[in-house]
């Protein structure tokens, strides 16, 4: 049977990390696991992204609010002396994920409670809670002018190479708004446009279509155990091994509550802006998928393309676009981010999914997390190989403007 990827991302989540990051969790870290928690269903990193960047957006601003030395980055509000930080963090956090995903209030609030019952000044709590919640209001106040939910209407149009919704279950395409969000950073789409996919007929187009045909059908004779392990893997919300990988590079270098602030909202950002920018270019190309370019590969009438009526990818195919991938965008975006931040691409990090019975992918490298993204989705046949690429690079821009425009980390003091 085809794998379902919505059966698979709606299990719970579990992140697998070495013992110095629980050891060094601060107030940012324990609700980004939070945020990603109560983000977790329905099952979509595109909107998920959205609900990271606002709730981390609001941390930063409210530690910067207590601790910064120069204007926060998005709202400005003066700050009682002697105000909690870590109640501050927390109460943003909070107030925006509850308005973003009340379903999720009583997670959230026992959340909240523990992180409250570990600052004992009275007064101290109480203003930063304020500040928090201030901030936050005032950051989805923005954010709902944002047109994420936007109605767009997209119909598919007939035609060799063009998007059209795929075996078994024909579903409508989803987030044909998207590309028309407000960015989180970036301050247009200009500049980020991708090359297109390849021409039906071109060299790498016929690349592309044997290497998906061959390696992503669900019964490949030539995708090797550990290809079929990864695959299954990358069905995982793309935050969730990112912001894994951020978490344990933090606790290693031994950030402060201020710079994984800082880090955070800077890869909650840029991801969410890569994921703006993919869906544009996915809406302007509407490319087809593996499965309809495989069984309908006659209607190009190139020599050397073989259809395959029956063809069947191992993954379930993600109702959008083909071209580019995004899950290539967000890790291209992720890697140029930490990156920079860390001024390093090391990094050892285990993450486990789903839970207990799932697979354990272990990485070393920043840029060996995004390698892998690029070929998890052509050995699950949902994606063309220049569909990663061409996303991974797109996303890296996003990251590199990211980290090149978000304030430094000169612009604040040391809250503690």
């Amino acid at each position: 049977m085809i794998l379902s990827h919505r059966k698979l991302v709606a299990l719970a989540i579990l992140v697998a990390l070495p013992a110095v990051s629980s050891a060094r969790a601060d107030v940012v870290t324990d609700w980004n696991l939070a945020a990603i928690n109560a983000s977790a269903i329905p099952p979509n990193s595109i909107l998920q992204s959205r609900i990271l960047a606002i709730a981390h957006q609001a941390m930063y601003d409210a530690v910067r609010t207590i601790g910064g030395n120069r204007p926060a980055y998005a709202v400005e509000l003066k700050a009682p002396s002697g105000a909690s930080v870590e109640a501050a963090a927390a109460a943003a956090a909070h107030r925006a994920l509850v308005k973003l995903i009340p379903s999720q209030r009583s997670a959230l609030d026992a959340a909240l409670n523990a992180t409250l019952s570990r600052v004992s000044d009275a007064r101290a709590k109480t203003d930063g809670i304020e500040i928090g919640a201030q901030v936050a209001d005032a950051l989805i106040a923005v954010r709902n002018g944002d047109q994420s939910d936007a109605a767009v209407a997209f119909v598919p149009k007939p035609g060799v190479g063009r998007y059209r919704p795929t075996y078994p279950h024909n579903l409508p395409a989803i987030l044909p708004q998207w590309g028309g969000v407000t960015p989180f950073v970036l301050k247009g789409l200009a500049g980020l446009e991708t090359k297109g996919p390849p021409a039906p007929g071109s060299a790498e187009y016929l690349r592309d279509f044997d290497e998906v045909k061959s390696v992503g059908a669900r019964n490949s004779k030539t995708r090797t155990p550990d290809q079929t392990a990864a695959a299954i893997f990358w069905t995982v919300q793309t935050a969730v091994p990112w912001h894994a990988a951020a978490r344990t590079a933090a606790a290693t270098r031994g950030n402060s509550v201020t710079e994984n602030a800082r880090l955070f909202a800077m890869l909650s950002m840029a991801t969410a802006d890569s994921q703006i920018a993919c869906f544009a270019e996915k809406y302007k190309h509407v490319h087809w998928r593996p499965i309809a370019a495989i069984r309908e590969a006659a209607t190009i009438n190139v020599r050397n393309l073989t259809p395959d009526p029956n063809w069947e990818p191992l993954l379930g195919t993600p109702p959008h676009p083909e071209y580019p991938s995004a899950h290539a965008c967000f890790s291209g975006a992720a890697e140029a981010v930490l990156q920079s931040f860390f001024g390093s691409d090391a990094v050892q990090v285990d993450v486990t999914f789903p839970p207990v019975f799932g697979v354990t992918r272990t990485y070393a490298k920043f840029s060996q997390i995004s390698e892998e993204v690029n070929d998890a989705r052509v050995w699950g046949g949902i994606h063309f190989r220049s569909a990663d690429t061409d996303g991974y690079t797109l996303g890296r821009k996003v990251g590199e403007i990211v980290a090149r425009d978000f304030p430094t980390s000169s612009d604040l003091s040391e809250a503690k």
